[in-house]
């Protein structure tokens, strides 16, 4: 073999063995991606079901949890002044609280919001970090317990695991309200649509209900963040708030299309505001999943029913036990 065929053969031999080493690569990435989310599923234990070896019985029918079901937490973290609670810390609360699943094998995706005034069970921790026991509090306090932002979002999964009656959410999203701000004023306006009457301080401008408004950066922020001394005040802010998603995921989806290499650009800008546990395994077991994904009107939000009532001086939210049921059977 002449000398320049030879070293022609070693060089592509080289970049055919590098092809074939990044793709094995990605994947044991993607597998151990999926294998993580689901590293510490368990079934859901209500008094209307029943355990056995391969799944769970309800209603006469017998589930198993899905395979192809990933779930994350978005956890919308809160620091403002009157947010800050005297007796533990200055974490601030978990204002936003939002369980978001995706169906790798349907490509649908699943936002089931959490509201903030849920009695659940919290654990306590000192700012060392040191546990202190357990109390019922609204689900929102669950972050202002913990030495840092890992644990105070770990705890946060705990209680929405206990207030969906055990089923397992191992991974989070934490983002101050700040990084909103920014990547709104990056993405531009949106629609949203009013659903009672509402000010706007930023713009110091009264809105009716029903009406559809335009929003960006600090008034953004004030939509979904604003709400009156109503018992259902956080309700109707929930549904601003998925008045909200779905429209700047709409935008988000067609400004990435026409120019992927802004997601790189959005992420610089939220970086600093952002914690997580997602793994890079995990990171790219979404990543192929998103990409054949159509988001913005195709999530589908799954409201839970039931009460909000005075208890104490504090809104409490109780859900209605066997809806929430069926949303959790039909979605995991």
């Amino acid at each position: 073999m002449k000398k320049s065929v030879k070293i022609t053969v070693i060089v592509i031999s080289i970049i055919l063995s590098l092809l074939i080493l990044g793709a094995g690569t990605f994947f044991i990435l993607n597998k151990m991606g999926k294998i993580q989310f689901h590293k510490n599923d368990k079934n859901i234990k209500t008094d209307s079901i029943i355990e056995d070896d391969d799944g769970i019985e309800y209603k006469g029918y017998n589930y198993r949890l899905n395979q192809d079901v990933v779930s994350m937490l978005f956890i919308g973290i809160d620091k403002s002044s009157e947010n800050y609670s005297s007796t533990v810390g200055i974490n601030g609360q978990a204002d936003t609280l939002l369980v978001c699943t995706i169906d790798t094998k349907t490509k649908k995706m699943t936002v089931i919001p959490i509201s903030r005034e849920t009695l659940v069970d919290v654990n306590q921790y000192t700012t060392n970090g040191d546990y202190a026991g357990v109390s019922k509090k609204q689900i929102c306090l669950a972050y202002d317990y913990g030495k840092d932002v890992k644990q105070c979002s770990e705890n946060v999964l705990l209680s929405v695991s206990r207030a969906l009656y055990g089923i397992n959410i191992s991974s989070y999203i934490t983002m101050d309200l700040k990084a909103l701000e920014k990547l709104s004023n990056s993405v531009g306006y949106i629609d949203v649509y009013v659903n009672e009457d509402y000010y706007d301080p930023d713009s110091q401008t009264n809105y009716k209900s029903g009406k559809t408004i335009r929003v960006r950066g600090k008034s953004a922020v004030n939509y979904i963040h604003w709400r009156t001394d109503d018992v259902n005040a956080n309700n109707y802010r929930m549904e601003r708030q998925k008045s909200f998603i779905i429209s700047f995921m709409n935008k988000v989806s067609n400004e990435i299309s026409g120019d992927f290499t802004k997601v790189v650009g959005y992420y610089n800008m939220m970086e600093p505001y952002i914690a997580t546990n997602i793994t890079l395994s995990q990171t790219t077991y979404l990543a192929t999943n998103f990409l054949n994904m159509n988001l913005g009107d195709s999530i589908d939000f799954k409201v839970i029913p039931g009460e909000t009532s005075i208890e104490d001086g504090y809104a409490v939210f109780t859900p209605d036990e066997e809806k929430l049921t069926d949303i959790i059977i039909e979605t995991f």
